[in-house]
């Protein structure tokens, strides 16, 4: 999944430019960006497009720029991939994820929502022996968190 990861960089980088509006943009600023070399900034936009992410048009010649064109929006792309880390566990770059500066805050908030839900456990219905406890929250090794709800 490291061309979503990919593709939400430099989606964010260039947050002004709207989905299907093309633009240009040199191979030296998207191996910038991505941190990698020119050869490895035009596998990735292959992959990109591939993927159907993107639309690009090499510029044909040293020093002229390419033009690019983002056909997903981030709504689209950020919450799956969100749900997809937290499911497999890995909260800390999920967080890391929606916490970027750029990050629309509908999607921020929908992903906490999404993120609470996960790891919150569903109610339960104590019996008359258990109604002494008062309310506690307790953190697993799983990172999932347990509420308890208790009379006072």
């Amino acid at each position: 999944m490291r061309i979503l990861e990919q593709y939400i960089e430099v989606r964010l980088k260039y947050s002004e430019v709207a989905d299907h509006q093309s633009f240009y943009v040199s191979l030296e600023e998207l191996a910038e960006t991505w941190y990698c070399t020119v050869r490895n900034a035009k596998r990735i936009l292959d992959k990109l497009e591939d993927e159907g992410l993107i639309y690009w048009k090499s510029g044909g010649g040293r020093g002229k720029r390419s033009k690019l064109q983002f056909k997903r929006p981030l709504q689209e792309v950020i919450p799956p991939y969100f749900r997809m880390l937290v499911k497999q566990g890995a909260f800390k770059e999920a967080v890391r994820l929606i916490k970027r500066k750029g990050v629309p805050a509908d999607i921020r908030q929908s992903c906490y929502a999404y993120m609470m839900k996960e790891l919150s456990f569903p109610m339960i219905n104590w019996s008359e022996p258990f109604r002494t406890l008062t309310p506690t929250m307790v953190a697993t090794n799983t990172g999932r968190w347990f509420f308890v709800k208790g009379d006072k």
